[in-house]
């Protein structure tokens, strides 16, 4: 099963899904866990051009706020939504489709509720405290264990090929 982490430094959960430039990503099982990699959605930032540079507070050069090419610029960047744009979390939820389990330091609710209807379970730590490491060796005991009803939700269809498996 492969579980991912919203990080800034590798080392702990500590990014909001939708701004985080980096999730890594791990396959875990009972029998420990293993990093796969690290997906990087680095927006490059447009150098700026005659135009922008010569605009006036108006959004144009000559600062007209009612320049008709100033407004259909303004409509074509990305529509942003409870502080999220709808470009950034599509490409992350298209990106995260494979993993089971994504862990943030917090997201929205579009965002959480797109994740879960991929298949995809948002986790919040309970602490600071907790960095990617601490939180994959206590996935690895909960799976040798009793899992709870959402790991065991989350585990369900690789439990059911494996059991189709052993009944061969």
């Amino acid at each position: 099963m492969k579980i991912a982490f919203a990080t800034s430094d590798r080392i702990n959960v500590d990014a909001h899904f939708s701004w985080a430039q980096e999730i890594d990503v791990y396959e875990i099982s009972d029998g420990g866990y293993e990093f796969i990699e690290t997906l990087s959605f680095n927006k490059e930032t447009p150098k700026p051009s005659e135009d922008t540079i010569e605009k006036g507070e108006g959004g144009c050069k000559h600062g007209k706020s009612d320049c008709k090419k100033a407004k259909k610029e303004e409509e074509q960047k990305p529509k942003v939504q409870n502080g999220e744009s709808h470009d950034k979390v599509a490409q992350k939820i298209a990106a995260l489709s494979d993993c089971k389990i994504v862990y943030v330091a917090s997201i929205g609710g579009a965002a959480a509720a797109k994740l879960i209807k991929k298949g995809v379970m948002p986790v919040k730590p309970r602490s600071k405290k907790e960095d990617i490491i601490y939180l994959l060796n206590r996935l690895v005991q909960t799976l040798k264990g009793n899992p709870p009803p959402w790991l065991r939700k989350a585990l369900r269809p690789n439990q059911e090929s494996l059991g189709e498996l052993e009944s061969v």
